[in-house]
């Protein structure tokens, strides 16, 4: 009794429960820090292995599918990235797959019936990444059929733009059953692909698991996310040949996507700044007449741009809203629109050089966004770095927008306007403008000689671009050319042949209704650089390469991307 006593004084003291406090602080640190140990320590290795499966029902490859439900387990846990727009099955059903992410297991619901003898393929594109770092798995396909055997026929290609010839990723290469083609027109905006894979980073794409059949293969950019052509007016790239899968075979396909020729259209009109209106058109519009309701002629008038494909209207006085009668064919006939005027800000008030480095004979271009009322000639100054220069600058006469420099430039110069040197309406020039030209002759110059043959006995077009994309020359020819620049600025160049084989001196692009493809576009191969006081000489032979895609190619190291 005595001890019993003793123990429960003991337990009422202040001190023991200071003792018992502790212990517990210190048990639970050990807890923690037991707990802890079982992570993988800081600075170890990081993983890199993608999520791999572990199982599947039904396993994968599977014959004589006839589930509606695909459980697949991997071997570690799953963030599944936009599975919706990665995670698509081989051919199309009529209803999108239902897909379920939890932990380490993913399910796949079929919500549509499944054709008879047939393999299907469920891709996952990107999604199947791992949940800790991110390790993408971009290879894994379930694979099964409902028949007796899996298809095996195999199909790679590449695709690139027609005429540029730029790799195209992330586009949509479809393959359909030709029995569903019954008229061409509007058959990609109908149909959805029987196959499909879409293009890498390089262009390049590949299915597997193809089926004996013939096919036509096509090739647009799906953002919708429909397996559909988005519209007549698509860039698209197509097959002419009917594709005839056969066993035993490894088919490959290179070709281009093309901008089909564009249906006339009114694009509407709209204000762009202040004292401007602007009328776009997708094609040149010759025949398009617009004409001013309630406008002030004087103090108007409407201008085309180069392309014609352009008009602006351009006004000096104040209106809340401008009415314009267009009129063509039976598009529009007498048609009226209304044009609800805004404050916004004017063009700004400058001079822009069309070019900077000139040789002496060459005449200055300076373009202005504003058309120029007004100039004062005492203040437009020209000088160099030893005298002052006596220049004439003339505006151009069918141009409003446009003034001159005339040559001879006998040194290196600026050209200053003072503040006040121009006026449009009311508004004059508020900072002053220098702007400095490099006149180049001599040893700063240099030459190019280029001749091209070609073997073809046809109609070719040859390109001289600048660096920029701009076309410095464009010459049609059979057989062969030359072109000689002489006294010319140092720059980069790039060359082109075009096989003109309707020989309208002009490049023709493709026609799926016609089963027509674009006309080749053929790049130098090398750059062109003129260099200063240089004279460069070049040829070119062209000879034009056998058509590829009649056959299929029996070359089984060739792996394609699908595989």
């Amino acid at each position: 009794m005595f001890q019993n006593m003793h123990m429960k004084s003991i337990r009422q003291s202040p001190l023991f429960s200071i003792l018992l406090i502790l212990a517990l602080i210190f048990g639970f640190e050990a807890i923690i820090s037991s707990c802890a140990s079982k992570s993988s320590p800081s600075g170890g290795a990081r993983d890199t292995i993608a999520p791999k499966l572990d199982t599947a029902f039904p396993p994968n490859k599977s014959l004589h599918f006839k589930a509606n439900r695909i459980i697949l387990k991997f071997d570690e846990y799953l963030n599944l990235k936009s599975p919706a727009q990665q995670i698509n099955i081989n051919p199309l059903l009529g209803e999108d797959l239902e897909v379920i992410s939890r932990g380490k297991t993913v399910e796949i619901l079929l919500n549509d019936s499944l054709r008879p003898n047939t393999t299907y393929i469920i891709s996952f594109g990107n999604s199947l990444t791992d949940l800790n770092e991110g390790n993408e798995n971009k290879n894994f396909k379930y694979v099964f059929s409902t028949g007796d055997y899996l298809d095996s026929l195999r199909l790679s290609g590449t695709l690139k733009r027609a005429y540029s010839n730029e790799a195209l990723p992330n586009y949509l290469v479809a393959l359909y059953d030709l029995k569903k083609l019954k008229s061409r027109d509007s058959f990609l905006l109908k149909e959805r692909p029987d196959y499909y894979a879409y293009t890498d980073e390089s262009g390049s794409f590949g299915m597997a698991y193809l089926g004996v059949g013939d096919y036509l293969m096509a090739a647009f950019e799906d953002k919708s996310g429909t397996f559909k052509l988005p519209s007549k007016n698509a860039n698209l790239g197509f097959v002419s040949d009917t594709i005839f899968l056969k066993p035993d075979s490894l088919y490959r396909y290179d070709f281009s996507v093309f901008e089909p020729v564009q249906s006339f259209r009114f694009f509407g009109a709209r204000q762009q700044s202040q004292g401007m209106v602007q009328f776009a058109f997708s094609l040149p519009a010759d025949s398009f007449k617009v004409e001013g309701q309630n406008i002030k002629a004087d103090s108007s008038f409407f201008r085309w741009n180069e392309e014609r494909d352009t008009l602006n209207f351009y006004f000096s006085y104040a209106a809340d809203s401008l009415l314009f009668k267009l009129n063509y064919d039976t598009l529009f006939v007498d048609s009226i629109i209304n044009v609800r005027l805004r404050e916004m800000d004017p063009p700004p008030f400058k001079m822009i050089p069309q070019k900077t480095k000139i040789r002496p004979w060459d005449t200055i271009v300076l373009k202005s966004p504003v058309q120029i009322d007004r100039w004062y000639k005492d203040s437009i100054f020209s000088f160099s770095d030893v005298d002052t220069l006596n220049l004439e600058i003339v505006p151009d006469s069918s141009n409003p927008f446009l003034w001159r420099v005339m040559p001879p430039h006998k040194r290196s110069f600026n050209l200053r306007f003072k503040v006040g040197a121009l006026q449009s309406g009311e508004r004059k020039l508020e900072d002053s403008l220098d702007l400095k030209f490099a006149v180049l002759k001599g040893e700063a110059l240099g030459s190019l000689e280029f001749k091209v043959t070609a073997d073809s006995g046809k109609t070719m077009i040859l390109q001289i671009l600048e660096e920029d994309g701009k076309i410095l020359l464009e010459r049609a020819f059979t057989d062969s050319t030359q072109v000689h620049f002489k006294n010319f600025i140092a720059r980069k160049l790039q060359a082109y042949l075009i096989l003109d084989k309707d020989a309208n001196g002009e490049y023709t692009t493709g026609d799926f209704e016609l089963n027509r493809q674009p006309e080749p576009r053929v790049k130098y191969p090398e750059e062109i650089e003129v260099r200063e006081n240089w004279d460069l000489e070049l040829e070119w032979r062209y000879k034009q390469e056998a058509a590829i895609n009649k056959a299929p190619l029996l070359n089984k190291d060739t792996i394609p991307p699908a595989e």
